[in-house]
This record gives structure tokens, C-alpha cells and sequence, in this order.
């Protein structure tokens, strides 16, 4: 893959633009079968294969541009030793960027951006503005996201802990206040089909008691009322993994509002907390999320740093599609998955939800988000910081029906 990355790389210098898009067109999708086999092979070591439809497959870049409205850019990024290569998708057209900037620099910049937002720091605009510079920028001077309102995010490495809606544009605005922001786990899995969805829009919601969140119980209650009553809203002891696993393939939207256990030195023993019981102790752990049967349209993780991957920074490689709860989720089957960078505030998370769930009866999933993120930053005078709401970031398939959650 790294040789795939030099040859992109020396593509983005070539003068002649059609060569050059072709050459792109045709390395992007070498990249692709690569980081598929990868993933096959991950496969055959950590056990049974779940449902991965959602993530299969290698579209021609043709494909992907047929499926992007006339809006919509899907912004690709690969992380190399000395340079960032971005690739950017419209209905249109294929152009790419190089950036001279390195892993090890991005690493750096984002790390530092992450722990000045969670120690709720001014200071965090700097380190954000100057993020953004490296990541949208040369794609705005170029003029390639011109017209554009949603972007699709597919980020490569470190990149997965940038909370992109959270980036400085001005003084006063951010990235998500310009654009609709969405997240894939790769290219390809734009083009999942989703023939075989239920369309009941019933709900699943857990809080759990072992979680001692004192919100969690008031969140799951208020966004149970917003759909039918087909749905089942559990809190308490009630709330078990043994329930969770015999039922959770049943419904379109599955939400938990519960802590999350990253497992760096064994990622694929990361849990969530549920309810123990008489059959185990309620830690639903990665590899048993994989194994699910799912059929929902959306997955929430109202919990803590439920977005990560494996590591951090230097402990395993960061965002390995294969583990952090996001892709267990996308794995067994979800089409999409909400789910937070950082461990996130009680209060305002609940506060948070509502909002994004009522949005949610008349858009799509990342519309929906954005609108309530933005609605809370001018609401919620005490929750401004990008601390109480950036941290949540929508991964999946973006159009995750509106019309099922009336």
C-alpha cells in the first residue's frame, strides 16, 4: 500500500489533468483492493466473518460518482511519512492534493487539538485553524469543493480523531457550520445496497444501571417517545447483554446510552457496559458485537470515546478499520453508527440527543447531526465549547431514512 501511496503522490505533480485523473482513478482503486485484502486477512485471524456487505466491494471511481449528488464531495485522505495525499470526489470531476506534512506531524497536531477541547482551553482555535489548513484547505483555494454543502469524510490513520465539524473557519464559525459533515470507513462503502432494511422505524434504547450515568435513564426516555410503539426502551437492571444480543437485530435504530472500555493492549476485548445478570457480566465486547446479526439504519453510542480505534497514537495503529466500536457496528451489520471521539459529558450529551433525534423525523442522519450541533452551540450558552458537542461524529452510509423515525 505504501508504494500505491508514492505512485498517488507523484500522480498529484503531473501537469496534463486528464492524465493525471485517470492515473488517480486508477490508483485510488488499486489503494482500495488493498486495504480490502487487508481487512480479509484481519478476517481469517480474529475468527467468524459478520455481515460485512457494508464495507465490501471495490467500486470503479465511476460508481462513487454516480452516487454523489451534485452537493456533495467525498474528501479522501492518505496519511504518509513525509506527505498527506487528499483526493477529492464530486459527481464531475477527480482531483488530487499533496501537502507536505508527515504522520508523525499530523499526530502531533491532532493530539494536541484533543486535549485542549477536552480540558475546554481557548487556546483550542489555533491548533484547529491550523488543522484546517493542512485538511480542507488546499481543496477550497483549488476551488474544488466550490458549490459544495455536504462533505463526505473518509480519513486515513490519526485522521480519525479529528473532530472535523470543529474546525476554525473564522473567528466565530467552524467547518460544520459551512458544510454538512459525514464520515465513511472507506470509498466503497458508498456504494452498500440496503435493499433488505425493515422499514418499521422502531427503536431499541438501553441505559443500563451499572453505567451510574445520572442522564442516561431521562435521554433514553425522552427519544423513546419520539418513535412507535413498537419500540422498547429498557433502563436499569433490566438493561442486559443477554437481552441486547437476543433482540438487537429486530429494529432500525438501536440506541445506548452507556460507557465505553477501550481495551489498547487487546482492542478487540474493548466493551460496552450493559446490565449483568445471572449469564454474564454485561461487558458486551468487540468481538461479540462482530459476531451480531444487525439490520439497523442506525447505531448510537451515547458513550464515552466509543469512536476510537485501536489506540491512541503510538500504542496500535490508529483507526484500524477493524476494530473500535464504530466499525464492530458497521460490521454487523448497521448502516450507520453515532458515536463519540472522547469521553463525553452526562448532561449535555442528553441534551444533545433529543435534539439530534427530533431533527432526525425530517433529515438525514449527518443533516441531522449538524443541525443539532449547531442548534446546541447557540442554545446552550454553558455547552458551547466543542468539548460538549464535536465529539460526536456519524460513520456510514449517510442516508439513513428520516421518513422511518416519525
Amino acid at each position: 500500500m505504501e508504494n500505491l501511496r508514492e505512485k498517488i503522490e507523484k500522480e498529484y505533480s503531473v501537469a496534463e489533468k486528464e492524465r493525471r485523473g485517470q492515473a488517480l482513478e486508477l490508483f485510488s482503486k488499486e489503494l482500495e483492493q488493498a486495504q480490502t485484502a487487508y481487512q480479509e486477512i484481519l478476517d481469517a485471524v480474529r475468527g467468524p466473518s459478520p455481515d460485512r456487505r457494508n464495507l465490501a466491494g471495490v467500486p470503479d471511481v465511476r460508481d462513487i460518482q454516480r452516487l454523489l449528488p451534485s452537493d456533495t464531495a467525498l474528501v479522501e485522505y492518505l496519511v504518509g511519512k513525509q506527505t498527506l495525499s487528499i483526493l477529492t470526489v464530486k459527481r464531475d470531476s477527480v482531483n488530487g492534493n499533496t501537502v507536505q506534512v508527515g504522520a508523525e506531524s499530523l499526530a502531533t497536531r491532532t493530539e494536541l487539538l484533543r486535549d485542549l477541547i477536552m480540558e475546554r482551553k481557548s487556546e483550542w482555535t489555533g491548533p484547529g485553524q491550523g488543522l484546517r489548513a493542512l485538511l480542507i484547505d488546499p481543496a477550497v483555494h483549488a476551488g474544488y469543493l466550490h458549490g459544495v454543502q455536504r462533505l463526505i469524510v473518509v480519513p486515513d490513520g490519526v485522521l480519525n480523531y479529528v473532530p472535523f465539524a470543529a474546525l476554525p473557519t473564522d473567528h466565530a464559525r467552524v467547518l460544520g457550520d459551512d458544510f454538512v459533515v459525514a464520515y465513511l470507513p472507506t470509498a466503497a462503502a458508498i456504494t452498500a445496497e440496503r435493499s433488505d432494511r425493515s422499514d418499521s422505524g422502531n427503536l431499541l434504547a438501553l441505559a443500563p444501571a451499572e453505567s451510574h450515568l445520572p442522564n442516561a435513564e431521562a435521554e433514553v426516555r425522552s427519544i423513546g417517545e419520539m418513535f412507535p410503539r413498537g419500540s422498547l426502551v429498557i433502563t436499569g437492571k433490566g438493561a442486559t447483554k443477554t437481552l441486547f444480543k437476543q433482540v438487537a437485530g429486530q429494529y432500525d435504530y438501536v440506541h445506548l446510552a452507556t460507557h465505553g472500555s477501550l481495551n489498547r493492549n487487546a482492542p478487540w476485548l474493548s466493551t460496552l457496559q450493559l446490565q449483568p445478570d445471572d449469564q454474564n457480566n454485561g461487558l458486551l465486547e468487540l468481538h461479540e458485537i462482530l459476531d451480531l446479526k444487525l439490520h439497523a439504519r442506525l447505531v448510537t453510542l451515547s458513550a464515552c470515546e466509543t469512536a476510537l480505534g485501536s489506540g491512541y497514537f503510538t500504542d496500535t495503529p490508529a483507526g484500524d478499520e477493524f476494530v473500535g466500536m464504530t466499525r464492530a457496528f458497521l460490521g454487523a451489520g448497521s448502516q450507520s453508527v453515532l458515536a463519540s471521539l472522547w469521553a463525553v459529558n452526562d448532561e449535555s450529551t442528553r441534551a444533545l440527543m433529543v435534539k439530534f433525534y427530533r431533527y432526525l423525523r425530517e433529515f438525514d442522519g449527518p443533516e441531522a447531526l449538524m443541525r443539532a450541533q449547531r442548534e446546541f452551540r447557540r442554545s446552550e450558552q454553558r455547552y458551547r465549547a466543542p468539548y460538549y458537542w464535536a465529539a460526536f461524529v456519524l460513520v456510514g452510509v449517510s442516508k439513513i431514512g428520516p421518513e422511518k423515525a416519525k
